[in-house]
C-alpha cells in the first residue's frame, strides 16, 4: 500500500490540492482495494471501486489519522459499498444475458424484434422523411400507437397526426425505388 513514512506527507499534499499526490495514493491503494472487491463481488468490482473512490475523495480533505486509520477507512467504505450493492441486488435481481442470446427472439408481446437488417432498412426510410413526419410514422406504424396517444405525446391534434402520417407515407411511396 503506502509506506508509513510517505503517508503523512502524501496526505498533506492531497489536502493542499496536489493532484499528483492523489494519483500516487490511488496507484498504491487501488491494487489492494481491487483484490478485496474482486473477492467479494467479481462482476461489480470496478463499479464498486469507483464508488469507494468517490467517497474517499469527498472525505480526504477532512481526514485525520495515520496510515492504519486510512487503511481501515478504505476497507470500511469498500465493505459498505459491497453490502449496499448486495442489498440493491436483492431488491432488483439482475441476470446477465449476452446480446447474442436475444437475437431473433420474439418480444414479450409476441411481436418479433427488428433484426439489424430490418432496422437498417427502416432507418433508411426514416432518413428520407422530415423529422416531424419520421417521428409520427415511427410512433404510429413501428411502435403501433393510436392517433390519440401520438397526438397527446406530440402536443398536436389527432387530425394533424393523421395528415402528417398520410403525407409521410405518400412521400415514401413517391421516393421508393422502383420494384421489379
Amino acid at each position: 500500500m503506502v509506506p508509513r513514512d510517505d503517508f503523512d506527507d502524501l496526505l498533506e499534499r492531497i489536502q493542499a490540492g496536489d493532484e499528483s499526490a492523489a494519483a500516487v495514493l490511488f496507484r498504491r491503494v487501488q491494487p489492494g482495494l481491487m483484490r478485496y472487491l474482486r473477492a467479494q463481488e467479481p462482476r461489480a468490482a470496478e463499479d464498486l471501486a469507483g464508488e469507494v473512490w468517490l467517497t474517499l475523495a469527498r472525505g480526504l480533505p477532512g481526514f485525520r489519522g495515520g496510515l492504519p486509520a486510512f487503511r481501515a477507512w478504505v476497507f470500511t467504505v469498500a465493505r459498505r459499498r459491497v453490502v449496499d450493492h448486495r442489498r440493491r441486488g436483492i431488491r432488483r435481481p439482475i441476470s446477465q444475458v449476452e446480446p447474442e442470446e436475444l437475437e431473433g427472439r420474439p418480444a414479450p408481446d409476441g411481436d418479433p424484434s427488428l433484426s439489424s437488417e430490418r432496422a437498417e432498412g427502416l432507418q433508411q426510410l426514416m432518413d428520407r422523411l422530415p423529422p416531424g413526419q419520421a417521428e409520427v410514422v415511427r410512433l404510429r406504424v413501428v411502435d403501433d400507437l393510436d392517433v390519440a396517444t401520438v397526438a397527446a405525446m406530440l402536443g398536436r391534434s389527432p387530425g394533424w397526426v393523421r395528415v402528417t402520417q398520410h403525407r409521410a407515407l405518400r412521400l415514401l411511396e413517391r421516393t421508393a425505388p422502383d420494384r421489379p
